[in-house]
């Protein structure tokens, strides 16, 4: 896609993304829908507007020069998550296997 065109990237792992799980969620509404505030947030990246209210490390253009930087980052973090949140890790590990057992 990137070889295409530039695309906005608000996965990884970063200020809004890895909230920690907890019964009431500030940046989502279920497991995988933002709140509006955090819509808010895309769309002001996206558009350039009230970007000072968007977290700094909220929304990577990647490009095809910057896509292999990017990913390299998304690994590291991704180690650095699971090392700061082992009982995270362990929760998503046993719904892995017990979904996989209901099959």
């Amino acid at each position: 896609m990137v070889a295409i065109t530039p695309v906005w990237d608000f996965s990884g792992y970063n200020s809004v993304t890895s909230e920690p799980i907890q019964p009431i969620m500030s940046n989502y509404v279920d497991n995988s829908h933002y709140t509006p505030n955090i819509g808010d947030f895309v769309l002001n990246r996206i558009l350039s507007h009230n970007v000072e209210q968007v977290p700094e490390d909220f929304g990577v253009l990647i490009t095809s020069e910057n896509i292999e930087q990017h990913l390299a980052k998304i690994r590291s973090d991704r180690e650095e998550w699971a090392k700061m949140r082992p009982n995270e890790v362990e929760l998503v590990e046993t719904l892995k296997q017990n979904f996989k057992e209901q099959q």
